[in-house]
């Protein structure tokens, strides 16, 4: 695995090994990713601090650090531990949710539809 490029404000966190996958996911079959539809904007937080943001424009099929462009269709807001154990699937999405891990706003609904890309993830 190549190394990630980070910027120098950011740092390096084990969330972005899953992101890293899911833009290879995307890249091997974009039509996936636009089925799925939408703009996810990842906010990942380290000690209750936000400290890096992934956009998942599966409108476009891009993944990337760093804001939509536009207004995203779902925002989700996770610590960069509880994203790996989601990734994992060591953590379920509706129970982050209730346990007040995984904060949604936007369209919730359209969120669910991200558990195939992210699940398929259980392997790192």
């Amino acid at each position: 695995m190549e190394p990630i490029n980070n910027s120098v404000s950011a740092p390096t966190l084990e969330s972005d090994a899953v992101f890293e996958f899911i833009i290879e996911q995307v890249k091997a079959d974009p039509n996936k990713a636009k089925s799925i539809g939408g703009v996810f904007l990842y906010k990942i937080t380290k000690n209750g601090k936000e400290v890096k943001q992934w956009t998942m424009d599966l409108k476009n099929a891009k993944v990337y650090e760093g804001k939509p462009e536009g207004k995203p269709s779902t925002t989700l807001t996770v610590s960069d531990e509880d994203f790996m154990l989601l990734a994992q699937g060591k953590l379920q999405p509706q129970a982050a949710f209730m346990k007040g891990k995984l904060k949604v706003t936007g369209n919730i609904m359209l969120a669910q539809k991200l558990a195939p890309l992210l699940k398929a993830n259980a392997k790192l």
